[in-house]
């Protein structure tokens, strides 16, 4: 899961690299709210690359999980496009960003696999 989110992130230095700087968009969304925003995308991803489903399938559901996470977080998809193509151009923000999405991620991931606590019946 690290592997892919590092070619995500070299990918989006390369583009941002190639491309103009523009000045931020009118709603740009905070540093903080996009981290929560894109944890929450990212772990929808891996849930759906975990039910094995069809490439085609999982893309409807992605898109439709996609928008849930955008009304939860009280953003349109216009603001969050607008905000992310803003960072993808600003570098050293991105970069801030998913060193934070990354970091809950890999605590995510820990607490998922500790192992639970059987059930101890006391005497």
């Amino acid at each position: 899961m690290k592997k892919a989110f590092l070619i995500l992130a070299a990918g989006l230095l390369f583009y941002a690299c190639t491309s103009p700087l523009s000045p931020p968009p009118p709603k740009l969304i905070p540093e903080k709210k996009m981290t929560g925003i894109l944890f929450d995308l990212h772990v929808a991803e891996a849930r759906i690359e975990r039910m094995g489903i069809m490439l085609d399938t999982g893309a409807v559901y992605y898109k439709e999980l996609q928008g849930r996470i955008l009304k939860k977080h009280g953003i349109s998809q216009a603001e969050f496009y607008k905000s992310y193509d803003y960072y993808l151009q600003n570098v050293s923000e991105l970069d801030k960003i998913y060193e934070k999405v990354i970091d809950s991620l890999t605590v995510q991931e820990v607490e998922f696999d500790k192992p639970k606590d059987s059930l101890r019946v006391s005497k």
